[in-house]
Formats: C-alpha cells, structure tokens, sequence
C-alpha cells in the first residue's frame, strides 16, 4: 500500500477506518487477480465446458496470470469451477 499516494494520510485515519481501506484493497487486489484468471480461460481455445482442471492447469501453468493467481492450487481450482459453472 505504500506505493499508493493515501499512504501518506494513514496516520490522520482511525483503526476502524484503516481496517476498512486495507480490506477495500485486498479485495481490489483480488477482483483483478480474477479478472485476469478469466481473462487467461477465455483466450485459451482448449477450455471447454466439458474441460477438466487437470488438462487446462498442464495448459496453462506457465501463464503470470496462473502463477499470480493464488500460491494455493486448491484456490485454484475452486475459483475454476466456480467461474465454469457461471
């Protein structure tokens, strides 16, 4: 967050309110990170309805936005199928 330009007005905030900014800003972070793992499937001609995580992670495994993704290969997954069944 240090790189943001409010970093500088942290001390003038309260804890309820800095806890709400970082919150605001993991979940940025996050949304982004999403966007961009949907972005990876949807230009990946191989993924199908019918694709396996399997196949499609072997596919994809090197893409930054994989990699960025999550260090966790569950959340992985999971976010997979949530966003294939949308």
């Amino acid at each position: 967050m240090k790189k943001d330009s409010r970093w500088n007005l942290v001390d003038l905030l309260e804890r309820e309110e800095k806890e709400k900014y970082f919150t605001q800003h993991i979940e940025q972070l996050t949304r982004k990170k999403r966007e961009k793992l949907r972005e990876l499937l949807d230009e990946t001609p191989e993924v199908t309805l019918t694709s396996s995580w399997k196949e499609i992670r072997r596919i994809i495994k090197e893409d930054p936005r994989y990699t960025k993704f999550s260090s966790s290969e569950r959340v992985k997954r999971a976010t997979f199928k949530f966003q294939n069944t949308n």
